[in-house]
């Protein structure tokens, strides 16, 4: 009942035994080296956005959180509508953003503008998330929400994403279903369900359209570039 090795680890593998078999063909134990190439993935990428879908939500979503301005939902619809819109100008994984705290963020220089850098510790390690220009500003509306709601200083090293008490807030998943439905955009595309992680690949594929270096895609989103391919 062993579970099929993975593609990497065939990889790290055919690399360990490579030399060995150069040797024994050299020695004349071997005509030829065995082919050692790893079979084709056959995974499906996850389902995203099109073009289409994605301004609908955005456009819909500020009729949503204003539909619940009376309501005792309106808190949890106002950052879950900064949550998803961040998350679409990231790339960040879902556990990323969820540990994100005010101490991680900054505004640097790049290329001649300013725009909101974040430092995030994810599944591949800790890196810098640059967001895009003007994303910032979903960042500065919970600030300042935040802001009158402890009626003083918002706490560096208190969540982001946070319930009043400033403790993590761990899933947006009944607000995402929620603004879905809403928004009336199909929860199934192409066979597959859309989640909160088809806002990352909605940002993988944006980026990939604007030629963004695959190279430097890999390292902002913290994966490989034979994931994106």
């Amino acid at each position: 009942n062993r579970k099929p090795p993975s593609n990497g680890t065939l990889k790290r593998e055919r690399t360990c035994l490579m030399p060995m078999l150069k040797f024994a063909k050299k020695r004349g134990y071997l005509t030829e080296i065995p082919d050692m190439e790893a079979p084709q993935s056959k995974t499906q990428r996850r389902s995203t956005f099109t073009d289409d879908e994605w301004k609908t939500l955005y456009t819909k979503a500020r009729a949503w959180v204003k539909e619940a301005e009376k309501l005792a939902t309106w808190r949890d619809r106002f950052i879950a509508q900064q949550y998803f819109l961040v998350l679409a100008n990231t790339g960040m994984r879902v556990g990323e953003i969820r540990n994100l705290r005010w101490s991680d963020l900054r505004m640097m220089t790049i290329d001649d503008s300013k725009q909101m850098v974040a430092w995030v510790q994810g599944k591949t390690g800790a890196r810098e998330v640059v967001f895009q220009p003007g994303a910032d500003a979903y960042i500065r509306r919970i600030y300042d929400m935040r802001v009158e709601e402890v009626e003083g200083e918002v706490l560096k090293d208190s969540c982001v994403f946070c319930h009043p008490d400033g403790s993590a807030i761990q899933s947006f998943k009944k607000s995402f279903q929620s603004l879905i439905t809403f928004a009336e955009i199909p929860i199934v595309r192409n066979g597959m369900a859309r989640t909160i992680y088809s806002l990352r690949h909605f940002y993988a594929t944006k980026r990939l359209e604007s030629e963004t270096s695959p190279f430097l895609l890999a390292k902002q989103m913290g994966t490989s570039v034979e994931m994106l391919e």
